[in-house]
């Protein structure tokens, strides 16, 4: 018997380290879009820059602008159409795939967001981490705006997490706004997730399941990492029509 428990703990041990030998990818990219001259240059098919866009409706649409830019010349203009119950979910985001963030480790998104009006956008999203698999992205964590606050949402059987009763913090609008989402990663609850908006706190939570356990999510399995990270607007809400602007993106892991 206790061979045979050993035996189990080393396959265990191999198949953990194949696991990350085999879907290895950089923990480290950035990007300002300084050097395209339009958007169907981001991506060049290799993921030296960007995998792939999203424009779920047939009015959305992705450019590269210089009306609004928080530095440089250039930013990343998103136009979306509102979602529908008969449609689905309007998107107009782009992604960046092939990434390795693992269990322990502590991942870190930011970027700079400019959202044009002042039209309600209740549950309209703005940032995703997801796995990557054979068959869309696996269960992840996304920041969601919400009666105009920012919160943490989770595409897996976790409450959101929001900010703090009687101390949130509205989010700006027809300005510049720089979101910051760092997480330590953990399949149990011995992860964290911080948020910060223009480098105040707003969002501190301990002791949380900040990855998807390693078993079946709706059909499709879980390696227990997260290797997709998409920006702009990932999910539009229903209730209007709206623009958004993304600069200045980086992600990373912290030491």
């Amino acid at each position: 018997m206790r061979n045979y428990a050993i035996t189990i703990l080393l396959l265990v041990a191999l198949v953990s380290c194949n696991k990350k030998k085999f879907f290895d990818g950089p923990n480290a990219y950035n990007d300002g879009f300084e050097s395209y001259a339009a958007i169907d240059s981001l991506i060049d098919g290799k993921d030296t820059h960007w995998s792939y866009f999203q424009q779920t409706f047939a009015g959305n649409a992705l450019s590269i602008d210089t009306s609004q830019t928080h530095s440089g010349q250039k930013s990343v203009r998103c136009y979306a159409e509102k979602s529908t119950a008969a449609d689905g979910a309007s998107k107009c985001s782009f992604t960046k795939q092939n990434m390795a963030f693992w269990q322990n480790e502590i991942m870190v998104v930011e970027a700079w967001y400019y959202i044009k009006d002042t039209a309600k956008a209740d549950w309209l999203f703005l940032m995703d981490l997801e796995e990557q698999t054979a068959i869309g992205a696996g269960p992840g964590m996304r920041l969601a705006l919400v009666d105009g606050y920012i919160r943490v949402e989770h595409k897996y059987n976790n409450p959101d997490i929001i900010q703090p009763a009687g101390r949130e913090v509205t989010f700006p609008r027809n300005q510049w706004v720089h979101l910051k989402f760092e997480t330590k990663l953990h399949k149990k609850e011995k992860g964290y997730v911080r948020v910060w908006q223009d480098d105040v706190l707003i969002i501190s939570q301990d002791n949380w399941n900040t990855l998807p356990h390693d078993l079946l999510y709706f059909q499709q399995g879980t390696k227990g990492m997260y290797s997709s990270v998409e920006f702009g607007i990932t999910a539009n809400s229903r209730d209007n029509t709206l623009v958004l602007f993304v600069d200045d993106v980086k992600i990373y892991k912290r030491d």
